[in-house]
C-alpha cells in the first residue's frame, strides 16, 4: 500500500485507457503518478495467467467485474468487462478495428473539434504497429499496440466457408479493415503478434514502463470517491483487498474506469443528477444530469447451429473473417463467421436453447442502435454493483435493423459451404424467417450484449445539458478532475471499440501533458 502522500496524478482503473494514461504520464521522470486496479496485476508474461495470455479466448468469468445488466424490459443478462490490469483489452476478442472517419468528425460536430478525424487519425498511426501495412500512409508501424490480420493457412474451414460465400454474394474484397475507405469482407485485425497471444494494454503500456521510480500500481484496490479541497479534486478515497478505507491524495485526480465504473465513482463522489443523489442520501457537489445517462452499446444476434463433428473447432479464436456492411451509415452492420461459442460458462441464452456445449454460425453486430440505457447506483457503497440498463429495444426502429440483420445472417449462413457443417439450427427455422411477428419474438429472446458500452460520461461544451467533460476530459464545474475512458464518448463508433479506447488514451495523455 502506498503511504497517503501526495502523488502529481492518480489514474483510476488500468484498461485500455488508464494503462495508456500511466506509460505515458510516468514518462516525465519529474512527474509521480499512481495507477489504481480494482483487479489484479501481473507484471510479467511468466506470472500472466493462460486464460489472459490465450487470444483464442475471452476470459469473462476469472478476470470479470461480474456485472449484469438489464437488457430489454424483461430479460438480465451477464455483463462482463475486465477487471485486471489492462481491463477489457486483457479479456476480450482481440479485435482491433478503427472507428470510421465520419465517426470522430461526429464527436467534432457534438462541440469537440480536437477529436475530428484530421486530429485522431495521426493518433492511430503513432500507437499502431501494423504489422501488415504499416508502411501504408494511414497506418503505422513502432507503436505500442499490434495489428495483425489472419493468414489464409490460419483460416478454419468455416472461415473459409464465410469468405466464400461472402465474396459470391457480392460483398467486395477488404484486405484492411482499418482503411478509411475500406468495406467489404477481409480478415479481422487483431492485438497479437503471433496466431496464438493476445497483447493488452497491460503488456504493450505497462510492462515496458514498470521499472520507472515514479509510477506506482496498487492493485486490488477499489475506489469508492473523489475527495476534494474545495472545488478541487484532492484524491481518492479507497480500499485496498476489502480492508479499511484510505485517501490517497494527488494534485489531479484521473477517472478510467470505463463506462460503468466511471459514472459510479462520479455519482458516489455527489457528481450526477442532484434528484438521484439527493434519494441516495449523497451529498449534491456538481449538479450534471448526463453522468450514467445516455449508454448506449451493440447489440449482437445471429444464426447459430450445432456443429457436426469435424466442426466443433474448439481451441480455434472465435472469429477471423467479417464483412462490413452499410444501413443507414457507412459500415453500421459488422457479420462476423463465429467459430464457436463454448456454452459451458457464457451465454445462457443460447445454452438454454441450443441444449449444447458449443455451437457456431453467423452474427451480426448492430454498431449503431437508436435505444439508450443508463448507470445508475443500487446503493453508495463501493462494494454494491452498479445498476445497468442498457435499454435495448427501448426504440422500435431497432426492431427493423436487428431484423434486417438476422435476414443477412439467415441469407450467408443458408449457403450448403455453411450449412452442411451443422447438426441443428438453434431456435429459428424457415417459419421463423418468414413470419415478421415470431422474427420479433426471437429478436427478444436472443439478442444480446457486444460488450461495447459507452457514452455514460459524454464528452461536450458546458452549455451541452447532457455534457459532462469538456473537450480536454475536465469535468465541468470542478478542478483537477477528468475523465479518459469509453464513456467520454460522445457518440458510437462504428466498430468495436477498444482501439478508439486506446486512442483516446493517448490523445489524452498528450493533452494533460500539455503538448495539445
Amino acid at each position: 500500500m502506498p503511504t497517503p502522500e501526495n502523488y502529481d496524478d492518480i489514474i483510476v482503473g488500468a484498461g485500455s485507457a488508464g494503462a495508456v494514461l500511466a506509460a505515458r504520464l510516468s514518462e516525465d521522470p519529474g512527474r509521480r503518478v499512481l495507477l489504481v486496479e480494482a483487479g489484479r496485476h501481473y507484471a510479467t508474461r511468466a506470472t500472466t495467467p493462460d486464460d489472459l495470455l490465450d487470444a483464442n479466448t475471452m476470459s469473462l468469468v476469472k478476470h470479470s467485474w461480474g456485472f449484469t445488466a438489464q437488457l430489454t424490459h424483461d430479460r438480465r443478462v451477464m455483463f462482463p468487462l475486465g477487471k485486471v490490469t489492462g481491463g477489457s483489452s486483457a479479456v476480450g476478442n482481440t479485435v482491433v478495428i478503427r472507428g470510421t472517419p465520419q465517426d470522430y468528425d461526429e464527436w467534432a460536430r457534438h462541440g469537440n473539434p480536437l477529436w475530428g478525424w484530421e486530429h485522431v487519425l495521426p493518433v492511430f498511426r503513432a500507437l499502431e504497429d501494423d504489422l501488415d501495412f504499416g508502411d501504408r500512409d494511414v497506418h503505422g508501424r513502432g507503436g505500442p499496440v499490434p495489428v495483425r490480420r489472419w493468414r489464409p493457412e490460419e483460416l478454419t474451414e468455416v472461415q473459409q466457408a464465410f469468405l466464400e460465400v461472402c465474396l459470391a454474394a457480392g460483398h467486395p474484397w477488404a484486405e484492411d479493415h482499418n482503411h478509411p475507405e475500406s468495406t467489404g469482407v477481409g480478415p479481422i485485425p487483431s492485438n497479437r503478434r503471433d496466431p496464438r497471444i493476445r497483447v493488452s494494454t497491460a503488456m504493450s503500456y505497462l510492462w515496458p514502463a514498470g521499472a520507472r521510480e515514479n509510477l506506482s500500481v496498487l492493485p486490488r484496490a477499489l475506489v469508492d470517491r473523489v475527495v476534494f479541497d474545495g472545488e478541487r479534486a484532492a484524491g481518492v478515497v479507497l480500499s485496498v483487498d476489502g480492508g479499511p478505507y484510505e485517501t490517497i491524495r494527488a494534485r489531479r485526480v484521473i477517472l478510467s474506469a470505463g463506462a460503468v465504473a466511471s459514472p459510479a465513482i462520479l455519482l458516489r463522489s455527489g457528481i450526477g443528477p442532484a434528484e438521484d443523489l439527493r434519494t441516495l442520501g449523497i451529498p449534491v457537489r456538481v449538479d450534471l444530469a448526463g453522468v450514467g445517462a445516455g449508454l448506449t452499446d451493440q447489440p449482437r444476434i445471429g444464426v447459430f447451429m450445432t456443429p457436426k463433428p469435424g466442426y466443433e473447432n474448439e481451441g480455434k479464436s472465435t472469429g477471423q473473417i467479417v464483412t462490413r456492411t452499410t444501413d443507414s451509415r457507412f459500415n453500421d452492420q459488422y457479420y462476423a463467421m463465429v467459430n464457436r461459442f463454448d456454452l459451458t460458462l457464457h451465454f445462457p441464452e443460447l445454452r438454454r436453447v441450443a441444449g449444447a456445449r458449443a455451437v457456431f454460425g453467423v452474427m451480426v453486430v448492430l454498431r449503431r442502435q437508436h435505444s439508450r440505457g443508463r448507470v445508475t447506483l443500487a446503493a453508495p457503497n463501493p462494494y454494491a454493483a452498479p445498476r445497468v440498463d442498457l435499454g435495448y429495444l427501448s426504440d422500435e426502429r431497432d426492431y427493423r435493423l436487428l431484423a434486417d440483420g438476422v435476414r443477412g445472417c439467415w441469407e450467408l449462413a443458408s449457403s450448403p459451404k455453411i450449412f452442411n457443417k451443422g447438426e441443428q439450427l438453434v431456435a429459428l427455422d424457415e417459419r421463423v424467417m418468414d413470419d415478421d411477428e415470431a422474427l420479433r419474438d426471437y429478436i427478444e429472446r436472443a439478442v444480446d450484449s457486444a460488450y461495447n458500452p459507452v457514452g455514460t460520461v459524454r464528452m461536450g461544451p458546458a452549455d451541452d445539458p447532457w455534457a459532462v467533460v469538456d473537450q480536454r476530459c475536465a469535468v465541468h464545474g470542478v478542478e483537477n478532475l477528468h475523465v479518459v475512458d469509453a464513456s467520454i464518448m460522445p457518440s458510437m463508433v462504428c466498430a468495436n471499440t477498444h482501439l478508439s479506447v486506446v486512442m483516446i488514451g493517448e490523445r489524452a495523455a498528450s493533452m494533460l501533458r500539455g503538448s495539445v
